[in-house]
Formats: structure tokens, sequence, C-alpha cells
């Protein structure tokens, strides 16, 4: 798998999930039943930056500051990585986008220095095998790299994938 590296979409602090990235309040009588990506693709980060849904393209990375997603439901990941983000590096996040937003298949990189280093349409790469950050100054900043088995659900597309996977292997192997 490439090394993501994509146009820098930057979003500041205390960035709210369910009511920035995504508008929950709309959406939350289908909580709990099939996603409508087409509908989450069309409302991520509508309220921060209008012109995102129309004009993000696949490969794009964002770029958060501190507290980034905070109070959000497993729909703010499925509508980043629906729009076509490769990856998410922040300043900080909650443990729990971390979890939801990585069992999508939607990495996120926690990267000190990473807000204040890039601005709105840099290019930057962002390697979650190794936590390396590449500037668009040929500097580099470091972030703690997945573990393997995050490499895993990563490169399989989500832990459903990746879980598919491993037991049609076992099938296989047991037949």
């Amino acid at each position: 798998m490439d090394i993501p590296k994509g146009r820098v979409w930057k979003f500041g602090d205390d960035v709210s999930g369910d009511d920035g990235i995504i508008e929950f309040s709309i959406i939350r009588d289908g909580f709990g039943k099939e996603f409508d990506e087409a509908a989450l693709r069309a409302m991520c980060f509508r309220r921060l930056r209008p012109e995102f849904p129309q004009q993000v393209r696949p490969g794009d990375i964002v770029v958060g500051g501190r507290n980034f997603a905070h109070h959000n439901h497993v729909e703010v990941s499925v509508a980043i990585r629906a729009s076509g983000i490769a990856v998410v590096v922040v300043e900080s996040c909650d443990s729990g986008f971390l979890r939801r937003a990585l069992n999508h298949g939607l990495p996120v990189m926690i990267c000190p220095g990473i807000h204040a280093a890039v601005e709105d349409g840099d290019v930057i790469s962002a390697d979650p095998v190794t936590g390396v950050v590449g500037l668009p100054d040929g500097r580099v900043l470091a972030s703690r790299p997945f573990s393997e088995r995050m490499v895993q659900v990563w490169r399989a597309g989500g832990s459903i994938p990746l879980l598919e996977a491993e037991f049609a292997a076992r099938r296989a192997t047991s037949a």
C-alpha cells in the first residue's frame, strides 16, 4: 500500500464531530441503521467549509488542531472516509475517534506540531506505518507509528473486512 500523500484541508481546535464535521441532528433518526454514505458525504464539514463536499478529492488529507472530532458518533468517521480522505492528522483527539475511524478503514494520526506546519492546499504525506509526516518543505514530523494489528486493519479497509478475510483463510485451510 502506498504512503498516503495528498492536499491538506486544515481545520482548527475543538472541532465537534456531531455538530461540525457532520450534522447528527439530521441523521439521528437513522442511528443504528445502515449508513447513508451519500448523505454523510454531502454534509461532511459543510458547516465549517461549505465548499468541502464539492471540492474534496480522493486522497486528500484532513489536518486538525487539538481536541479534533470531540463528541462524535461512528457516522463522523464514515463521512470523512466516504469523502475520499486518505488520512486524518491531528494535534489531539479522543481515543474513541481513533478507534471508530480505524474500524472503518480511516487512519487517524496524532502528530504534535502538524497544525502550525501546514496550510490549506499544501501537499503532505502521512505514513501510519512509520509515523512519519512529510511536509511540503522537506521537513518531517513524527507521529506514533501504528501497531502491526492497526496496520492490518487499515490495509484491509476496516475491522470487518479484515476479520472476514481472516475467517475465510481459516475456513480454506481447515477444509
